[in-house]
């Protein structure tokens, strides 16, 4: 009878554990995969004009100037990019909020004025920064915000590249290069 009782206990507490990461999962996929969206279709728009307006060209330097002046205004002049973000997960220390619309409106600008810029450092930093802020905003602890940021940056990832699969498994890999964080699996599926 005591074994029972363990074992539906146990079954209890995998079911809650299920549910729990089933609803954040959905949450961080609706919110960052919504904010990923926007940004995907807003580097278009960006690009659609600038490919009109070939002159606009010639402002990329004051596009270079805006951007630096945003990270200034923020406080991230200091700013490693994505590798700001893969630091605090390792240190399981804070990633900045202020970086989600930072690296949202500088990607923006960097695509309307003609410059180099890739999406997959974007989706990193805005899933990951989203993703470590709702943890923090629930009270979750450093593990399973850890999980949330990898939870953050497949959604991103996933929204940029239409690659939901691959977006699972990247953040999964880059974040322990070499050891699968195959706590975050499920979550970063859903």
């Amino acid at each position: 009878m005591e074994s029972i009782k363990k074992q539906l206990s146990d079954y209890y507490t995998i079911g809650r554990l299920f549910i729990r990461w089933l609803i954040l999962s959905v949450i961080i996929g609706l919110l960052v995969g919504g904010f990923s969206t926007i940004l995907s279709k807003s580097m278009a728009l960006a690009t659609a004009f600038r490919v009109e307006n070939g002159y606009i060209v010639y402002f990329l330097p004051l596009g270079g100037l805006i951007i630096a002046a945003l990270y200034k205004g923020f406080h991230m002049e200091n700013d490693r990019g994505t590798n700001t973000v893969l630091a605090n997960i390792h240190a399981q220390s804070e990633i900045p909020f202020r970086m989600a619309p930072l690296i949202f409106i500088s990607t923006v600008i960097t695509h309307l004025f003609g410059g180099s810029a890739g999406r997959e450092g974007a989706a990193l930093q805005l899933g990951g920064s989203i993703g470590n802020k709702i943890g923090a905003v629930i009270g979750l602890d450093d593990e399973d915000r850890r999980v949330m940021v990898m939870c953050g940056m497949s959604a991103a990832f996933s929204a940029l590249f239409g690659t939901p699969m691959a977006a699972a498994i990247f953040p999964m890999e880059m974040v322990s290069v070499g050891v699968m964080y195959y706590a975050a699996l499920f979550p970063c599926v859903i």
